[in-house]
């Protein structure tokens, strides 16, 4: 089922893009092109990583039917205004300058409509609602902007319509993180398999991969799988992903578990944690360093 998304989904950028105001300058005929508008959408990040079709609801401001744009009522029609001679524009003489600006009777388009259309009050346009299907390619991220040539504004009096900006805006995920191409996760691994090794299953984009786990794994340590990404949206390149691990301890262990845990924890030698003999190590030196300054002061 397609729809428009929450959050930013729905929501024009009028002002971006000209919003309900024309698109262009007007020819001799009083055709104008419609303006260009603006559309955030928010979608999922499983939408951005595969691609989707959404249908957009909208409502684009258009040449009315009843008036074809004219803004006459049927059997009356838009006449040359007195005031400007279908120029448009005026001219005042101020002593030694000429000022030209927009006739204030027909506000420049050079007609008046006596008789406007009861159906758009005379202006020529109105709002329609109108439903347009939107194909999002996969490997897009928030911020890419999706044009539908022709689908925005309808333009005046038969000029052509403007093009819709749809910008995307993609929702965080609670697994996967990205970063360009690149996805990124973190997996807790229980303790036994980072001392010993073994392999582990860990989920990526398409679907759970086989890893397997060094003996002696350290918490923090990343593992790239090349090529399990997000794809290119020109599908040029796919990128890789890289799972951070980190050690789970176990809990709810009580009996036989404890016991084996606890005969465990005896046999293992300070050799057998490496870095916390390092940090013991610097620490001691620490120590020495500070009893020493002690002394030479002459301080118990």
């Amino acid at each position: 089922a397609f729809g428009g998304g929450g959050g930013f989904g729905g929501s024009f950028i009028e002002s971006l893009f000209g919003g309900m105001g024309g698109g262009g300058a007007r020819d001799r005929d009083g055709r104008s092109r419609g303006s260009d508008l603006g559309y955030d959408l928010e979608i999922d990040f499983e939408e951005a990583a595969f691609g989707a079709r959404r249908e957009l609801s909208l409502n684009i401001v258009e040449d009315c039917e009843a008036c074809h744009g004219s803004g006459a009522e049927a059997g009356s029609q838009r006449e040359t205004c007195t005031a400007c001679g279908g120029r448009g524009m005026v001219v005042s003489s101020n002593g030694f300058f000429q000022v030209r600006q927009h006739c204030p009777r027909c506000g420049g388009s050079g007609e008046i409509v006596r008789h406007p259309c009861r159906a758009c009050r005379g202006e020529g346009r109105v709002k329609a609602a109108r439903k347009l299907e939107l194909t999002i390619p996969a490997g897009v991220d928030t911020g890419s902007r999706l044009r539908l040539a022709g689908k925005g504004e309808g333009g005046s009096r038969g000029g052509a319509p403007g093009d819709l900006f749809v910008v995307l805006h993609v929702r965080e995920h609670e697994l996967f993180a990205r970063d360009g191409l690149d996805t990124h996760c973190e997996i807790p691994i229980p303790f036994h398999i980072a001392a010993l090794g073994g392999e582990i299953q860990v989920p990526t984009l398409r679907g759970d991969v086989p890893l397997k786990i060094p003996a002696g794994t350290q918490p923090g340590k990343v593992f790239t799988l090349r090529g399990l990404g997000f794809p290119d949206v020109r599908g040029h390149a796919t990128g890789d992903h890289h799972i951070a691990v980190t050690i789970e301890v176990p809990t709810g262990l009580h009996g036989k578990t404890d016991d084996l845990l606890a005969a465990f924890g005896a046999a293992v030698k300070e050799a057998n944690h490496p870095r916390l003999a390092a940090i013991r190590r610097k620490a001691r030196q620490f120590y020495e360093r500070k009893d020493a300054m002690h002394a030479a002061k002459g301080n118990p």
